[in-house]
């Protein structure tokens, strides 16, 4: 092996590093919302996307959340405690997911 070996690989390392975060990471998305001074955004975890998190805040409070972890769906609204709401995410492995999170944080929401 050469002496410059190490360093080209080395150098490769470092250039291939930030692609290597940037596919690990996972942005959060605003969604439609009505009310003005409420924010609702997506964000997700993994599992090919059956993992999620969508939160609606008022500034920096936080006023509901609605999340799967891959297989059961839970809701928690502010000031109480977190509460399954579904034994499945199924409902929301379609097209419209986009969609139907807004109209299921809403539906919940008003409870």
């Amino acid at each position: 092996m050469k002496k410059s070996t190490p360093i080209l690989i080395l150098l490769a390392m470092l250039a291939l590093t930030p692609a290597v975060q940037a596919a690990g990471q996972h942005h959060k998305y605003n969604l439609d919302w009505p009310r003005a001074g409420e924010v609702l955004t997506y964000q997700s975890c993994g599992c090919a996307d059956s993992c999620w998190t969508a939160e609606l805040k008022q500034g920096k409070q936080l006023k509901a959340r609605l999340r799967c972890d891959c297989e059961k769906l839970y809701f928690t609204k502010e000031g109480d405690q977190e509460q399954r709401v579904a034994d499945s995410c199924d409902e929301f492995n379609v097209e419209g997911k986009m969609d139907l999170i807004p109209q299921r944080m809403r539906e919940l929401k008003e409870k």
